[in-house]
């Protein structure tokens, strides 16, 4: 009996987070097709939930590769730089918590 329930309880459990990945699939939006490269190199003093916000913003914006040039903390917001395409053409983001408030593309 002892085992049975030991077997049920795995089936219900192993059953409840194949439910969970499922739904937050689901609930995740498409990729887009966009490369985005994070430079551990980059004066990356920011929130990483920032900076991949930020990325995924101005990529699908300019509809070009997008890589992490800095990433400064700001107050209760992150400024985040990002290059643009092969030339790295700036721009600036205003990020926190993950949401975006600016982007903007800036003069060299």
């Amino acid at each position: 009996m002892q085992k049975v329930l030991t077997i049920i309880s795995v089936a219900l459990v192993a059953g409840g987070l194949a439910a969970c990945s499922k739904t937050e699939a689901l609930e995740q939006p498409a990729p887009e097709p966009v490369a985005a490269q994070a430079s551990t190199d980059a004066a990356g003093a920011g929130d990483k939930t920032d900076e991949m916000a930020c990325l995924a913003m101005v990529g699908r914006q300019a509809k070009s590769t997008v890589t992490m040039l800095s990433s400064q903390p700001s107050g209760a917001s992150t400024v985040v730089m990002v290059g643009v395409g092969t030339k790295n053409v700036p721009w600036r983001c205003v990020v926190s918590k993950g949401i975006v408030s600016e982007a903007v593309a800036t003069a060299r």
